[in-house]
Formats: structure tokens, sequence, C-alpha cells
């Protein structure tokens, strides 16, 4: 094998990480768990749908994501080291839910409201 082939040989790395059976256990939608990990939307649905493969970071990050995803949001929630020690995890889950059901309601109340000025016009 030539040192060309070599570099394209598939490794575990490049396996593409099933994101839908990821966000099934977290029990989030995609719009939610795009909001907690920081994530587009738009990507998001294309990489379920593996009309495109998320790249190496992004591949990398989804890794760390399903091996701990409570510190992960916790931490790109802006969660420091000493806040993460005090926070039991229960109390940290009950946060990040009460933070995602208020975003999704913010959402929906701005929803209604663009419903009701396109009504208007």
């Amino acid at each position: 094998m030539t040192r060309r082939n070599r570099a394209r040989a598939p490794t575990d790395d490049t396996k593409p990480i099933d994101i839908r059976r990821l966000r099934g256990r977290l029990q989030l939608s995609q719009a939610a768990f795009a909001r907690r990990y920081g994530l587009t939307l738009t990507s998001l649905r294309t990489w379920e749908r593996r009309t495109r493969l998320p790249d190496a970071a992004a591949r990398a990050y989804l890794t760390v994501i399903s091996r701990d995803p409570d510190r992960v949001a916790a931490v790109f929630a802006g969660a420091e080291g000493k806040e993460l020690q005090q926070l039991g995890w229960r109390e940290l889950r009950a946060a990040l839910d009460a933070a995602d059901a208020k975003e999704a309601a913010e959402e929906q109340w701005r929803a209604r409201l663009r419903e009701e000025e396109a009504g208007e016009a």
C-alpha cells in the first residue's frame, strides 16, 4: 500500500456518529440539541440525513458530547471549574432543562407574533 493510500484508509475516527441516537438518548429535539451545544440546526439536520458528514473537529466535539453531555452543556453555557464542582448533576440537568424550556417558549411566542404580523399584512 502506498503512502497516499494509507492516508485515505478509513479509521475509527472517521466513522459517522449516530447523532439521532445520541439525541434520543438525551431526549432532545433537533432544535434543543443544536441550541444546547451551539450547533446550527441546518448542520445537525444534514448530518442526521447523512447528506453531509461532520468534519474532524465536529466529530471530535460530538464524541465528547456523547461521552459527557451534561458537563459539555454546562461548559458551553459558561460554567467554570468551581461551578461545575459545586453543582450537583441533578441541579445541573434541571437548570439546563429550565433554560431550554424558557428558550423554546420564547421561540413559540416569536413565531406567534410573526404569524399575527403576517395575518395583518
